[in-house]
């Protein structure tokens, strides 16, 4: 044998000893790693899914939240509604409180008047300007009052009963 032929068997074992004396002190992955990747992947799916669940809660959440804003924005405008008939009622209440005022003399000539003369004067006045005919009832004493509102109900029964209403809420609640 020549020392060629020697050499050309021997550098394939040395190389093949060589390799196998480094891939056993430097090992590329170690044994458990393969598990490890599976480990993690199983987790990932897992929280895959979860974030697929939240995501799904949310929207429901967001869906749920836009109904009750819906339902609150028209609860809303309900009472603002009703605040504003509430407040029209009461200065509507307040103006009928607060009557213009009358001249004293007026009041006496009403009162002085025959009861169906002053009928017939109070039903053209209260055609002019309820307000003042209202304020000239409340003004007079009751007596004369209710004789010229007894002959005013067969002239126009309407207008003595909403003169008597209003005249009924615009004097202050006497206590009893």
């Amino acid at each position: 044998m020549t020392f060629k032929t020697i050499l050309w068997v021997l550098t394939p074992l040395i190389l093949s000893a060589g390799v196998i004396w480094l891939s056993a002190q430097d090992p590329k992955t170690p044994p458990d790693e393969g598990v490890r990747v599976g480990e993690l992947a199983e987790k990932l799916q897992v929280r895959e899914k979860a974030l697929v669940q939240r995501e799904s809660d949310v929207g429901q959440r967001e869906q749920r939240l836009a109904t009750l804003q819906t339902t609150l924005d028209k609860e809303r405008a309900d009472l603002d509604a009703r605040e504003k008939a509430v407040k029209d009622a009461t200065d509507q209440l307040e103006a009928l409180r607060t009557r213009p005022p009358i001249d004293p003399q007026l009041i006496r000539t009403y009162e002085a008047m025959d009861p169906i003369a002053g009928a017939k004067a109070l039903k053209e006045l209260a055609q002019l300007d309820q307000a003042v005919s209202v304020s000239l009832l409340a003004g007079m004493q009751p007596k004369k009052a209710a004789k010229i509102l007894d002959q005013l109900t067969p002239l126009d029964a309407k207008l003595a009963a909403l003169l008597s209403d209003k005249v009924g809420l615009s004097r202050p609640k006497v206590p009893a």
